[in-house]
């Protein structure tokens, strides 16, 4: 290895901009496959001299970046520290803050490959500071990304979460779309960790949106569409699952990407796995382990051996089982022995990193390293304690599988009749509860129709007294035109006309009227066809309040309550199914006025007002429905069940339950939530908030 003072003396001086080029060739030099390291390694520290001689402090702090990424990929003696702290100090002694605060993230990258994660948090704080201070908002939150996935390593998963959340909120203002995407990646990966499924879902199809929008390419979107597969895998949609990963296997295999056509094939081997098509499985499972030996990239090779052992097990051929089994437990052994491996190899290379910043005195440096092997042959001793011990056990486990495998060949035959009969039974168990579900919602839809009835009933009375009333009077003025005609009087028998002709107006207004009613409830009794359309979400509203509460009064005409309503006007129109949006409103206001009714009828003060009111707001991303009733409010040792299918308050004969359960799936179907709050004694809301695309 050549020394930096070699170097200096075979160089010659170069100006300011071919230090610039030679920095940047290094740098681009390093992203791709060395075909000569030894070139590379002496270019390396000629950019450094040659920086130093134009007293160039960024192609500097640069050229220890490159030093320091070269010694990452080549860490038979680790140096990438030492060349970081090199950075470091000089990034601070220039005042050259983000270059510093780069230095740090570098350092971060370094910690976190050794599994430091800690000390990879501080760097990345440190980072953080100074880009805060510099106001640096695309720096913040690439530490905020970072923060993300090194919690994610230390199974800190919903604070993991969160920071990805911070910088989406910061990522949503720049137009950095693929550190936008990471960020809602690495959020999925957490969620999916904490089996918050639909939102992991939603979150990395937000990732996917944003990749697609900036044409980023196929190979970008590989790990989002492992990542979708993943969550499928865990949400039990397998054929989903099995989907997203051979896109990634497609696009591998299309850019020739070896190491993502590998874990493409392994994971879709596992998904067919846990459906329990074995033969399926052991096709994709087998040919992964084919090209993990081939090409040495191993990491996983173990898992891939238990699966091919568990599919051969369930296909009952036990030797290859058997055979599998083994391949796994020597996998096993080999691992151990790298870790045993890889503490030897860091403590030379920390041994050797400490020999170059050696400043303290020989003894206390020798006794220093004294302790430190005395603590590694401790640990190897431990570490093959337990690979004695797993063996021993292996083994065992190996002896009682065999013994087992003659009775389980019998035990499987009769399983195989007892599972044929079962599923026969819970088929038509099924179908007959499937059929109990659909008249049930059907009762449903039918009694939501018989409280609107009524209200029906009042509204079109209004229109048919106008036109009737209007008819009679036109009659009579007829009567009255051909009078004057028979006078003669042209000019009375023309006023009389007009008359006649408002009269008319006004009966096809109001006719106008009543067929507006009846096709609203021919609207709402019609079969939902699940078609969105554009729909004026205020008319709607206020026509289903006023609709119920005609209902309720046509019933009981000592029922009255106070109507309230507060439209947000700059709501126009939103996609929506229109026939279930308004069963969903239909159903909240009728809970609503039946609260106040309850409480009115049991309440001993007659101050009490009997008040529902309807509202809606225009937010950022969502349209909110809110209708509020000042009734008793419900227990809150129920309020977690009252979306559950037929759970209910109400007297026997009053209610099936089904209404909010229904309401609820119909929000959620529409991408949308139903809240609500209640306290007790006081009322109740439910806030309907749905997406305006």
């Amino acid at each position: 290895m050549l020394s930096i003072n070699c170097i200096a003396q075979n160089t010659s001086t170069v100006n300011q901009n071919d230090v610039e080029a030679l920095v940047s060739s290094i740098s681009e030099q390093l992203t791709q496959p060395i075909t000569d390291s030894t070139k590379v390694y002496k270019s390396l520290f000629y950019a450094v001299n040659s920086s130093k001689q134009n007293d160039n402090k960024t192609y500097l702090i640069k050229s220890y970046h490159n030093l320091a990424k070269w010694h990452q990929g080549n860490t038979s003696i680790d140096s990438t520290l030492f060349y970081l702290k090199n950075a470091e100090k000089v990034s601070k002694e220039a005042k050259l803050p983000l270059l510093e605060a780069e230095t740090y993230l570098k350092k971060e990258d370094a910690y976190k490959q050794r599994g430091e994660y800690s000390q990879a948090m501080t760097e990345d704080f440190k980072a953080l500071k100074l880009y805060e201070t510099l106001n640096a908002k695309d720096g913040v939150a690439r530490c905020y990304t970072r923060l993300c996935d090194l919690l994610y390593y230390q199974e800190k998963y919903s604070e993991g979460a969160d920071y990805c959340q911070k910088a989406i909120d910061i990522q949503k203002t720049l137009d950095t779309p693929n550190e936008l995407a990471l960020s809602y990646r690495y959020k999925a990966d957490n969620l999916l960790i904490l089996e918050k499924y639909d939102e992991a879902l939603n979150t990395i199809n937000k990732a996917i949106e944003v990749l697609t929008a900036a044409n980023s390419g196929e190979t970008a979107l590989a790990k989002n569409y492992n990542t979708r597969g993943n969550i499928y895998k865990y949400m039990q949609r397998y054929d989903d699952a099995i989907a997203e990963y051979k896109k990634c296997y497609q696009i591998a295999k299309d850019y020739n990407i070896e190491r993502g056509i590998i874990p493409a094939l392994a994971n879709i081997g596992h998904v067919y796995r846990l459906q329990n098509k074995n033969e399926e499985a052991l096709t994709y499972t087998l040919e992964a382990i084919e090209l993990m030996k081939k090409s040495g990239n191993t990491p996983n090779l173990r898992e891939n051996y238990m699966h091919a052992s568990n599919s051969y097990e369930a296909l009952e051929d036990y030797q290859k089982a058997l055979e599998y089994n083994h391949l796994y437990s020597d996998a096993r052994i080999n691992e151990l022995k790298q870790i045993i491996e890889q503490l030897e190899s860091e403590l030379q290379i920390k041994y050797e990193s400490e020999k170059k910043d050696e400043t303290i005195e020989t003894q206390d440096a020798t006794i220093s390293r004294q302790r430190k092997t005395q603590l590694l042959y401790i640990g190897i001793a431990v570490l093959l304690g337990i690979i004695l011990f797993g063996m021993y056990f292996t083994m065992k486990n190996i002896r009682k599988k065999r013994k087992a495998l003659a009775l389980l060949n019998t035990e499987l035959a009769q399983n195989q009749k007892d599972l044929e009969a079962a599923n026969n039974k819970l088929q038509q168990s099924l179908d007959e509860l499937k059929a109990t579900q659909a008249q049930l919602i059907q009762s449903e839809k039918m009694a939501s129709l018989g409280e609107l009835t009524a209200g029906i009933a009042h509204e079109i009375q209004n229109p048919l007294n106008f036109v009737n009333n209007f008819s009679e009077v036109s009659n009579e003025l007829v009567d009255e035109m051909n009078e004057e005609l028979d006078k003669g009087d042209i000019e009375e028998a023309k006023h009389i006309a007009s008359d006649i002709k408002q009269n008319l107006e006004k009966i096809n207004h109001h006719g106008k009227r009543a067929d507006g009613i009846v096709k609203g409830m021919l609207q709402h009794s019609r079969s939902n066809t699940g078609k969105k359309e554009p729909t004026d979400i205020n008319k709607l509203a206020d026509e289903y309040l006023r609709l119920a509460y005609h209902g309720l009064r046509a019933k009981d005409k000592s029922f009255n309550a106070q109507l309230e309503t507060d439209f947000d006007e700059n709501i126009k129109t939103l996609n929506v199914v229109p026939q279930d949006i308004g069963r969903v409103i239909l159903n909240l206001i009728t809970n609503a006025f039946y609260a106040v009714d309850e409480k009115k009828s049991n309440s001993e003060s007659k101050d009490f007002k009997p008040t529902v009111s309807v509202s809606t707001i225009k937010l950022k991303d969502t349209i909110e429905i809110i209708i509020k009733d000042n009734g008793n409010g419900i227990p809150e040792n129920i309020l977690d069940k009252i979306f559950q299918p037929f759970f209910t308050t109400k007297p026997t004969g009053k209610g099936t339950g089904l209404g909010l359960s229904m309401s609820y799936d119909i929000i959620r179907a529409h991408n949308g939530k139903l809240q609500v709050e209640s306290k007790d004694k006081e009322g109740t809301t439910f806030t309907v908030s749905l997406p305006k695309t």
